[in-house]
């Protein structure tokens, strides 16, 4: 009968470069053990433990938790390792485990490539030289953690994202996991919450709209074509995964990572990154959202002086009106046993650091409804001389044959791009020599690049055309009677109220006017 009852561990961590190399796979680990083992009759093997993937920087591997019972269970009196390093790089807890809990178990250790055996050769285990590969290994998993710490840094600020999945609303790029590209189904479900919440509406009503409408929450939409198992799927919305949606900049096209990281390289804990901290890279990739729009919800929803009335809706003027001079909201009042409303510099109210910049709500209504009519009459006029000058049937004609050139030209980027990624990976394999490399490349950049070329100019001639559908789309508005709150989201970007009381609008389409008269005069 055998003396000893045999776990033999096997780890291979992701993240060490040592363990990388072809002598430390499961595979190789798991054959030279058998092979340490053919002639020792008096060992049986019971369980083979491998945690594949796992870090050796603590003990919070499930092979090895699972073995650690079976050592607590008397089911295993032998544990054997290629070497000290498969069994940890934490020089305490790996001296805990060789000086406390083998000999509490009574557990024969081997350590192959060591020379360490706790039964034919007690002295193995108190020697120096343990004790040094220990830390050695320790030194080695700190100094590997630093420098992977650091290569993704850099990757980082060099604008390549590193995650696993790109954030709700776009896919990673099938030509470079690094990019992003938009996600059609996903981009619907996020402009929608956007629109709500620049409409007026409030959190908690987004929320009741999203799960009265089923709109999938983006866990659950992960969930439904990623063959990946999600730890959390959130089966309805609620006020915080809306925020994590009207807060985020990687909807005007940041990329935004390091929003959280490890305390150290044996303590997995995450910590949350202060926001100043954050490693943002502008125009990483095409917008959902128009940053414009992104800064005017900020201000709606988030705005310290911002209040939804009794219906869930915001004040007309509220995330509008501003201070001429410092940029701070202007405080709503009202007098007591009066229906009359006024507004004030929020910083003047607090600090008295800025004027007052005093202005009543009647005023700001007449002013305000004098300063849209007569936009929308120049508007209106401009879209009469386009019209004049410009058959509308053939601009019709037009738009849609730019958009069918458009699709094609995309058909045509994304074949050019995947033949050069396959003619590099045929150099890689050494398929063709790197002359024929070379000239195939120069073929197929030369074609992307003409490519690229007709779609710019495509994408500024529609950008016309959308400047002629906001005029027309404004003339359709008329002269208007009072002013609420749509037509103040449907034109105007802020209002900036003076010291002296004039009133300053910025409209949202600010060079409208100016391009459609270059376009009348192309």
């Amino acid at each position: 009968m055998s003396k000893w009852r045999v776990g033999i561990y096997l780890r291979l961590s992701s993240d060490d470069d040592d363990d990388k190399l072809e002598s430390n796979s499961i595979t190789n680990q798991r054959s030279l053990i058998n092979y340490y083992l053919v002639d020792k009759k008096d060992i049986t093997v019971y369980k083979c433990y491998a945690d594949d993937g796992y870090t050796g920087t603590d003990f919070d591997r499930p092979a090895f938790q699972e073995m650690m019972d079976d050592i607590r269970n008397r089911k295993i009196n032998c544990v054997i390792v290629k070497d000290l390093s498969r069994l940890g790089r934490n020089y305490i807890s790996v001296g805990h485990f060789i000086d406390d809990t083998l000999p509490r178990y009574k557990i024969r250790f081997i350590a192959i490539n060591d020379n360490v055996d706790s039964f034919l050769r007690p002295e193995s285990m108190n020697s120096l030289e343990v004790y040094f590969k220990n830390l050695m290994n320790e030194s080695f998993a700190k100094d590997i953690s630093k420098k992977v710490r650091t290569s993704f840094e850099i990757s980082k600020k060099n604008g390549n994202f590193i995650g696993v999945v790109a954030p709700f609303g776009y896919l990673k790029d099938p030509y470079d996991c690094h990019k992003f590209i938009i996600d059609k189904e996903a981009e619907k479900i996020v402009k929608k919450i956007f629109k709500l919440a620049l409409n007026g509406i409030s959190r908690q009503d987004i929320v009741n709209e999203l799960n009265k409408s089923h709109v999938p929450t983006p866990s659950k939409y992960m969930k439904s074509f990623c063959k990946k198992k999600s730890s959390i799927v959130l089966e309805e919305w609620n006020v915080d995964s809306v925020d994590n949606i009207l807060r985020n900049r990687t909807y005007i096209g940041n990329l935004i990572q390091g929003k959280t990281t490890r305390i150290s390289h044996k303590k997995h804990n995450i910590v949350t990154v202060p926001e100043d901290e954050w490693i943002v890279v502008p125009d990483h990739h095409k917008s959902i959202i128009e940053e414009e729009i992104f800064e005017q919800v900020q201000s709606i929803i988030y705005n310290r002086n911002s209040r939804v009335s009794s219906n869930g809706k915001f004040y007309k003027y509220t995330g509008y009106l501003k201070c001429a001079d410092c940029n701070s909201t202007m405080k709503k009042f009202s007098r007591p046993n009066s229906n009359s409303i006024f507004f004030y510099c929020s910083t003047y109210i607090k600090n008295k650091e800025c004027h007052k910049h005093y202005i009543t709500e009647n005023d700001l209504d007449n002013t305000l409804l004098e300063i849209i009519n007569k936009y929308i009459e120049v508007i209106t006029n401009l879209s009469e001389k386009i019209n004049n000058n410009i058959s509308m049937s053939y601009m019709e004609y037009e738009k849609e044959n730019k958009e069918f050139k458009l699709i094609e030209l995309d058909k045509e980027e994304q074949k050019y791009r995947k033949l050069i990624n396959e003619v590099k990976d045929d150099y890689k394999n050494d398929y063709i020599s790197k002359g024929d490399y070379e000239l195939f490349k120069d073929k197929y950049m030369f074609q992307l690049n003409k490519i690229l070329l007709e779609k710019e100019e495509l994408n500024s001639s529609k950008s016309n055309q959308e400047n002629i559908d906001r005029i027309n789309k404004i003339k359709k508005i008329g002269k208007i009677d009072y002013i609420d709150r749509n037509i103040i989201i449907e034109l105007i970007d802020r209002i900036l109220i003076h010291e002296c009381g004039d009133i300053e609008v910025i409209f949202k389409y600010k060079n409208l006017y100016e391009d459609a008269l270059r376009y009348l005069k192309s």
